[in-house]
């Protein structure tokens, strides 16, 4: 197939993609076609010849579970079965960086909302937030925005001293390096990051003005440029992305592809894991259904779970490991009282502020502009703004209202984008949000004809906690969620800070360059508030409400002592045998950095205690 023809069948496909629905509302046309028989990436043989028993089966292909999969493997004489609910990533449409809203508008997105809120999500349908949850090998990579981001060295020593040993900075640190190949530009050889892992950590190929623009104005208000995955995070950088010469690289693409010729590992896609299996406190192996059919499989050595922070979560209740009252009042024959999914946390956003630039002209208008033939053709070499993320520079800092006393440590991050909501001539980045009519149409469309971008305001260290609950025993209906969020003010008050920042670093001389103005049309609910007031700004937050899709906490790692604990130090669930949980569901706290990183440093750790506890030969 030539360049020019992928480049119009990746187009033609996305476009179709973008129109219709979000998976779990709507009819997604990848539910219709499924174009993974033919275009999806190669894992290995689709249908092996199953054994009756394999040392490990692990649950969940995503960051965490492919390299469980993967480094387990390494010794031939060890078998694992690899289950994911999902199929295999088309790299033709997913591997675009610049495209990636359209990817939660497929089957390959869970499509979970949250809760109707009081007091966020006001501008978006229902009053909801999507909570974008990915499936497939690769799990959320497959549709996240690429962002490699470690967070801060404090949460790690935090979780050490909080009863978790082996968790400090210094012991997770070569943890992350073993992932990476990475080519960063001016951090490349400060120590913090590595060359010759499965994992490519890049710079993005293309920078707007506006990026540059950034770093230079941070540094006039007091944030230095920084390797903000170095030894301290404080200030401002380009961003960090799991790409590969411009191009997506998933968990799946990876850490499983490379590895296909591996005969000890079998990987089965569309197998729902409905139950595991117990004989007195011991795991013994799953239970899951494929093409209508229900399938028995034993663990000689352990089951892991990397379902993710709702899937691993829900899988423990649904085999009776959780609150005994609420299994009680579902019928679940209770194995262990843990407080399984009683902690859940996430990084609450907003979209804003934004800003219009009256002297740049760098062709990046809106869709029509963007999507056009010389930017395929950059595309097809590794360059151009579909190379892009659409997000290029972080800045992080301390708001007044940080949880934590350490001057170094940041709880607020701005995120900007070269890009905005109205630039999208599709309805993909509307739905992506969940940006109702009325906003859409008085706040952003305005925006089509002219060059415009925002930040991403997000707080890091929310204060807000809630909680997952099974909504039936069907293995297929969504867990019940409880979040609010602002339910704590001091959230609301630290995006505001946060936003405020924004202004001041964009009223710069750097900014000030390219024509850039606060956009100063009022959103829909908001219009009755001074612009540009405080309580301007809480409206807006309350209004255009976004979400890191950062979720942690319902498999929380803790020591028995510790109530709210659901896994030991090691992974292991508190109280049985031959169980443990592998992915970001375990954290603690909410995190310093995007959950990416983690969950892939995660999955290597727990490859390590995996053998070390069985006495498993290394490679």
């Amino acid at each position: 197939m030539s360049r020019v023809t992928k480049a119009v069948v990746s187009v033609v496909l996305v476009t179709l993609w973008s129109v219709t629905g979000i998976s779990a509302e709507e009819s997604a046309l990848g539910n219709l076609i499924d174009f993974s028989r033919v275009l999806g990436l190669y894992y290995g043989d689709p249908e092996p010849e199953l054994l009756e028993a394999y040392d490990y089966i692990v649950v969940g292909a995503g960051p965490a579970g492919s390299v469980v999969a993967n480094r387990l493997t390494e010794d031939p004489e060890v078998t694992v079965l690899l289950l994911e609910i999902g199929k295999a990533e088309i790299p033709l449409i997913q591997q675009v960086p610049g495209l990636f809203v359209t990817q939660a508008l497929t089957d390959y997105n869970f499509g979970y909302l949250t809760e109707r809120q009081r007091k966020a999500c006001l501008g978006l349908v229902d009053q909801r937030c999507a909570w974008h949850q990915g499936r497939g090998l690769g799990g959320s990579t497959i549709i996240n925005d690429m962002l490699y981001t470690r967070g801060n060295r404090r949460d790690f020593d935090y979780w050490n001293v909080t009863g978790n040993p082996g968790w400090s900075y210094e012991e997770v640190l070569p943890y992350f390096l073993k992932s990476e190949d990475a080519k960063i530009k001016d951090f490349g050889n400060n120590g913090f990051h590595n060359k010759g892992g499965f994992l490519p950590i890049e710079d993005a190929a293309y920078r707007s003005p506006l990026v540059k623009a950034l770093i230079k104005s941070s540094e006039k208000v007091g944030l230095p440029y920084v390797d903000y995955n170095g030894y301290e995070q404080t200030g401002s950088s380009y961003a960090q992305f799991t790409l590969r010469k411009g191009r997506r690289m998933s968990a799946g693409a990876a850490f499983l592809q490379p590895i296909s010729e591996r005969k000890n590992l079998h990987i089965l896609t569309r197998a729902w894991v409905s139950k595991v299996l117990f004989e007195g406190n011991s795991a013994e192996g799953v239970t899951y259904m494929r093409n209508k059919k229900t399938y028995h499989t034993k663990a000689k050595r352990e089951v892991i779970l990397s379902g993710g922070t709702f899937g691993s979560a829900k899988l423990l209740m649904l085999s009776g490991i959780g609150p005994q009252d609420h299994l009680r009042e579902l019928g679940i024959k209770v194995v262990r009282n843990l407080p399984v999914g009683e902690t859940l946390y996430d990084h609450p956003a907003v979209l804003g502020p934004v800003f219009t630039a009256s002297n740049l002209n760098d062709g990046n208008e809106n869709s029509n502009s963007f999507l056009s033939l010389p930017n395929l053709m950059q595309y097809l070499q590794g360059q151009g703004p579909m190379s892009s993320a659409l997000a290029e520079g972080f800045a992080f800092f301390r708001s007044p209202f940080a949880l934590y006393p350490d001057p170094n440590w940041p709880d607020v991050e701005l995120l900007q984008l070269f890009i905005n909501p109205g630039d999208d001539a599709t309805p993909a980045a509307m739905k992506y949000f969940r940006i109702n009519n009325e906003t859409m149409e008085q706040y952003f469309k305005p925006l089509y004809h002219k060059r415009a971008f925002m930040f991403l305001s997000v707080l890091l260290h929310s204060t807000t906690k809630g909680s997952l609950r099974l909504k039936s025993t069907n293995p297929f209906d969504h867990p019940e969620f409880r979040y609010q969020y602002f339910d704590d003010d001091r959230d609301l008050e630290a995006l505001v800070y946060a936003m405020k920042t924004a202004v001041k670093i964009t009223s710069q001389k750097p900014f000030r360059d390219l024509g850039v103005k606060l956009y100063q049309n009022k959103l829909p609910g908001c219009k009755h508030l001074t612009f540009n007031s405080h309580e301007y700004w809480r409206c807006h937050a309350m209004t255009l409400t976004y979400v890191g899709y950062h979720f942690v906490g319902t498999c929380k790692m803790g020591p028995r002592t510790d109530r709210t604990a659901v896994v030991d130090h090691r992974l292991r669930v508190h109280g049985l045998r031959k169980l443990r949980v592998a992915d970001v569901g375990i954290i603690p706290e909410a995190p310093s950095g995007h959950t990416q990183a983690y969950a892939y440093m995660i999955g290597e750790k727990a490859a390590d205690m995996i053998k070390q506890d069985n006495y498993q030969r290394w490679r």
